[in-house]
């Protein structure tokens, strides 16, 4: 990826009232699958899920928490990948800023799927998750 960046935004974030889910879920301390990832590997996470769902919203009263630089190139490349998918449209590449909103719109559902799902699931939700990833990816062991 290329290191000029025309309109890439500083942070991207999600709803204020994730922020104390991210920074739990992500702390060393925590029992959850994200202990000791960052943030944007959450919001990644987040995203991906949200993609994979097909559900998106606008994000309100937004908390612009993770630097975009905290992504890696793998991450910024899967962000791209998600705009293109969801805008079935290569223009979308023109506007990096219309491309990290989408990112944001679909973590914000993300987020939200993950709380449920570990609410439900409690400490067996990596176990849950590995189910449903091996369904996606048709592994049958």
């Amino acid at each position: 990826m290329s290191d000029e960046h025309h309109n890439e935004p500083r942070e991207v974030g999600y709803n204020k009232t994730h922020k104390d889910t991210f920074k739990e879920w992500t702390s060393k301390d925590s029992n959850s699958i994200f202990s000791g990832l960052t943030q944007a590997d959450l919001f990644f996470f987040a995203m991906a899920l949200g993609h994979h769902r097909k559900k998106h919203s606008e994000v309100k009263n937004k908390a612009n928490d993770v630097p975009v630089s905290a992504l890696n190139e793998a991450q910024k490349w899967g962000v791209l990948a998600t705009a293109i998918d969801a805008k079935e449209d290569l223009l979308v590449l023109k506007d990096e800023k219309k491309i990290y909103l989408s990112a944001e719109e679909y973590a914000e559902e993300g987020i939200k799927i993950l709380k449920s799902h570990i609410e439900k699931q409690g400490l067996n939700y990596p176990k849950y998750l590995e189910a449903e990833l091996r369904e996606l990816i048709g592994d049958e062991s």
